[in-house]
C-alpha cells in the first residue's frame, strides 16, 4: 500500500504512527467482502468438545469461511465428522498424542498450506475456546480491504479479557515485551507493577464511542488471528521444538520478518470461554511459586519465554540485573510460601532448569515436563 493517497484516506504508514482516533476515518464496506474465503484452524485437547463444537459451530455460521481445519491433539473422545455440521466442511487431523500447541498449530497450518481451493484467499487461526462476536470476521475482512487487501497485513481480533492487547489498544505507549526484561519482569517498571497488583486495579480497556482501535503488534496469540493465504505460505509453519507457549508469538515475529506487518484490532473482538492458567487471582503470590499451576506449564511457559525475550535484549547488563532481581524476588516468596528450603527449592525447580535450557537455547520436550495425554513415543527427543 502507498503511502501517499490522493483519496482523503489515511495510508497504512499513517495509521500505524497515528492517535487511535483516526481509525474512524475508515469507513468499512463489508459489502465488497468475498464470500467463503477463509479457511478456519482449530486445535483442541483433551476433554474440551464442547467448547470445540461451539467455536466450528460459531465460524460455520459466518459467511466468509469456506471451510474449517479442526486438529485433535490427542483428545480422550476422538473428535469425529458428526460432531460438526456439514456444511462448510469441516477436515479432521487426528494426533495419536497431545503435541502442544506448537505440534497443534503446525499440523493445522500445515493442512492450510496445502489446501488447493483458490478462492480461499484467508486463514483464520482460533483456540478451542475462542468464539468470535457477532459479524467480527466479516469485519476484519472489510478493515482488511480498507488498508489496501494487501498480502502483506495480517489483523489480530482483540481477545478482550485475555493478556495485555486490551492495555495495548488503549495505551499507545505501552509495550508488551520491554527491552532488556526477564519473564516480563523489569525493575523500572515495579512500582506500577506493585500498584497494580496490591490494589487490582482494572485493566485498561480502549474507549470505543462509536470507533474502532488500529495498532500494529509484533508478537501476537494464534486466538483470532486473521491471515492472507499468501502470507501463510510465504514463512514455515509453527515450530514444533516450542511444544507449549510462546510459539505464537515466534510464529507472528518469523511472519514480520517475511514482511507481513501484523495489526491488532477491536474491529473484530474475541471472547475466551476459558481462563488462562496464570490470570492474576485473589492471592498476591506469583504463579511461578504457585502450587496450583503444574511444572510442565511453568518449565515451558519460562523456557520459551527466555527465548522470545532474547531477541529483545539492548543491554545484557540490564538484563541480568532484572533476571537476578526477579530471581531472588521469586525465592524469597518461595521460602515464605513454603516455610522450608527444600519446598522452596522444589518450587523453583522448573523455573530454575527452563533457564538454563533458555540459555542454551535448548528447545524439545523434557522427559520431566510431560504434557497430558503425550506419550513418550510422540515425543521424540529428551535432554
Amino acid at each position: 500500500m502507498s503511502p501517499e493517497r490522493n483519496d482523503g484516506m489515511p495510508s497504512e504508514t499513517e495509521l500505524m504512527n497515528a492517535p487511535l482516533e483516526l481509525t474512524s476515518q475508515i469507513a468499512l464496506d463489508r459489502s465488497t467482502v468475498a464470500g467463503r474465503s477463509v479457511a478456519c484452524v482449530i486445535v483442541t485437547y483433551g476433554r474440551r468438545e464442547q467448547l470445540v463444537r461451539r467455536t466450528v459451530e460459531a465460524v460455520q455460521a459466518s459467511p466468509a469461511v469456506g471451510r474449517v481445519i479442526v486438529v485433535d491433539n490427542g483428545c480422550n473422545r476422538p473428535v469425529a465428522p458428526d460432531d460438526f455440521a456439514q456444511q462448510p466442511p469441516v477436515d479432521i487431523i487426528r494426533l495419536a498424542s497431545n503435541l502442544g500447541s506448537a505440534g497443534g498449530f503446525h499440523a493445522g497450518i500445515t493442512a492450510a498450506q496445502r489446501l488447493l481451493d483458490k478462492d480461499l484467499r484467508f486463514v483464520l487461526i482460533l483456540d478451542d475456546d475462542n468464539v468470535g462476536e457477532d459479524g467480527f470476521l466479516e469485519r476484519l475482512l472489510a478493515l482488511h480491504t480498507a488498508l489496501g487487501a494487501s498480502d502483506d497485513i495480517g489483523l489480530c481480533a482483540l481477545r478482550r479479557h485475555r493478556g495485555i492487547y486490551p492495555t495495548l489498544l488503549a495505551d499507545q505507549t505501552a509495550v508488551a515485551i520491554r527491552n532488556n526484561s526477564f519473564l516480563n519482569f523489569h525493575l523500572a517498571s515495579l512500582p506500577s507493577k506493585l500498584w497494580r497488583r496490591f490494589t487490582r486495579s482494572a485493566r485498561h480497556s480502549p474507549e470505543n464511542y462509536g470507533e474502532f482501535h488500529l495498532r500494529r503488534i509484533e508478537t501476537a496469540p494464534y486466538g483470532g488471528l486473521l491471515l492472507p493465504m499468501a502470507a501463510v505460505r510465504r514463512v514455515s509453519p509453527p515450530n514444533k521444538e516450542f511444544v507449549l507457549y510462546s510459539d505464537d508469538h515466534d510464529y507472528s515475529l518469523r511472519l514480520m520478518d517475511a514482511g507481513v506487518t501484523i495489526y491488532l484490532t477491536d474491529v473484530g473482538c474475541i471472547n475466551d470461554a476459558e481462563e488462562s492458567w496464570d490470570k492474576p487471582s485473589t492471592s498476591a503470590r506469583s504463579a511461578l511459586v504457585s502450587p496450583e499451576a503444574p511444572a510442565w506449564r511453568l518449565y515451558y511457559a519460562c523456557r520459551n519465554r527466555i527465548l522470545i525475550e532474547k531477541r529483545y535484549t539492548t543491554s545484557p547488563i540490564v538484563y541480568r540485573i532484572n533476571r537476578m532481581s526477579y530471581v531472588g524476588l521469586l525465592a524469597i516468596e518461595a521460602i515464605l510460601a513454603y516455610r522450608s528450603l527444600n519446598g522452596a527449592r522444589k518450587a523453583l525447580r522448573p523455573l530454575l532448569e527452563a533457564i538454563a535450557d533458555g540459555d542454551a537455547q535448548r528447545l524439545g520436550w523434557r522427559a520431566d515436563y510431560q504434557l497430558p495425554g503425550a506419550s513418550p513415543s510422540s515425543t521424540a527427543h529428551t535432554h
